[in-house]
């Protein structure tokens, strides 16, 4: 199965108060064709929000897939901070689609974190819909809602709804109903195969932010470890852990990854991948070598990039080659079928570079991307592709680029002829403004 997201609602998050809403695709689905909708381009000016998307959608994928996030106190001291002191709430909606070749469902789920009277951000309210009908009159089935930490509708009978709702009572306030009944149900609990369609979609998704710390997914696969050997739905579980293994490491706080021995081989040929993959910006580049040290189970590990004449840490490298570093995961995982987003993609990256880089993954990618930038270059790779480049203005206002003519959205943007754009200025506005 593959996972494509349709449609991302949010509000609350830092300047985000107001609900915006980004489309990835029609409105509406009759034949489903992804192809010219594969990547996503947002602009705004500073302050904007861009960077708020992306750590909402980090936030929900941790919430979701992370054990005991919500508990932790780094988390607590990060919701205090970026949740809209106007709304006390963030709120996220995702619409997603699970497609293969002859079938295709389409699922909406809804996730609201607010603040409790204790002053923690726990769950207020989660949900879960299978959209049947997916026209202009939507039909939504309800596969579970939760209410403030209280299960109110399941897709099963009234037994069985009692038994889970009894058994997740006081547990639905800082635990997804996900992980609260995952490794506890019965193969043939009938909401079983959209809690691994809904598992299956956040893991799909990879979100690069700057210096993001990666262990709490890596806890969460030692965590499927544990249980897997002993869980009524084995065979899905067992399909999950394989896929979480795909990422065999984690970045410490030092930067250095830390690989599990058992992962060593396959962290090698990722590492070998890169190697051909910054040789195309660095042509000097001869090898990157491992210098791997002893850590029990694991090796820590750092990248030494060899130049022949010289060689240089990855921690010493150019900020471009680091962040080149940085976001190749993000990148494998949308050429591969995964969804990833990239803010401020084209940070220390060359516009040439960032160009082509773009429209191969609007070109050849299997997956999705949706990155943030300032650079517009990229609007002239992607201004005729659909849904392709979105604006976004400080008072959460978004404009999606529609095709008109020959118009080229880069001039439209430049000029400040883009709605609510803040782009209509000119050089002599600044005199006076640095001193005599």
């Amino acid at each position: 199965m593959n996972y494509y997201l349709l449609h991302l609602n949010l509000y609350g998050i830092k300047n985000i108060a107001e609900e915006i809403q980004l489309d990835f695709y029609n409105k509406y689905i009759t034949t489903f064709n992804p192809d010219l909708y594969r990547i996503k381009a947002i602009y705004g000016e500073n302050g904007s929000g861009k960077t708020a998307i992306m750590t909402a959608v980090n936030i929900a994928k941790k919430v979701l897939l992370s054990p005991d996030y919500l508990k932790q106190s780094e988390t607590q001291s990060l919701l205090r901070e970026i949740i809209s002191k106007k709304t006390n709430e963030f709120h996220i909606q995702f619409e997603f689609a699970e497609y293969d070749d002859l079938y295709l469902s389409t699922y909406r789920y809804e996730l609201t974190i607010s603040k409790n009277r204790g002053g923690y951000y726990d769950i207020s309210s989660e949900k879960l819909d299978v959209i049947s009908d997916y026209t202009k009159n939507k039909k939504y089935q309800n596969v579970f809602e939760v209410v403030e930490g209280q299960l109110v509708s399941l897709c099963v009978d009234e037994n069985v709804y009692s038994m889970v709702r009894e058994s997740t009572l006081n547990v639905l306030r800082d635990k997804p109903f996900l992980m609260a009944v995952l490794f506890g149900a019965k193969p043939d609990d009938k909401y079983l195969p959209h809690m691994f369609s809904l598992i299956y979609f956040f893991w799909s998704i990879n979100v690069y932010l700057e210096e993001e710390d990666m262990h709490e997914m890596y806890l969460m696969s030692k965590m499927l470890e544990n249980v897997k050997k002993s869980s009524n739905t084995q065979k899905s579980l067992e399909d999950i852990y394989t896929a979480i293994n795909k990422q065999n490491f984690y970045i410490d706080s030092k930067g250095r990854d830390v690989v599990d021995k058992k992962n060593y081989t396959a962290y090698k040929k990722k590492v070998s991948n890169l190697e051909s993959f910054l040789k195309v910006f660095k042509k000097n580049l001869k090898e990157i070598t491992i210098d791997k040290r002893d850590n029990g189970d694991y090796y820590v590990c750092e990248l030494v990039l060899d130049y022949g004449e010289y060689s240089v840490n990855r921690e010493f490298e150019s900020t471009g080659i680091k962040k080149l570093i940085r976001i190749y995961d993000a990148l494998v995982n949308a050429n591969s079928g995964g969804i990833s987003f990239i803010d401020e993609m084209d940070s220390n990256i060359n516009d040439v570079y960032l160009c082509k880089l773009v429209e191969y993954f609007m070109c050849y990618s299997k997956g999705q991307m949706c990155f943030t930038t300032h650079n517009v270059d990229p609007m002239i790779v992607l201004k005729n592709n659909r849904n392709s480049i979105d604006f976004l203005s400080t008072d959460n206002k978004v404009t999606s680029w529609k095709v008109t003519g020959n118009a080229a959205p880069e001039r439209f943007y430049r000029n400040g002829m883009i709605e609510n754009s803040p782009f209509n200025i000119d050089a002599i506005d600044f005199i006076g403004m640095f001193g005599e």
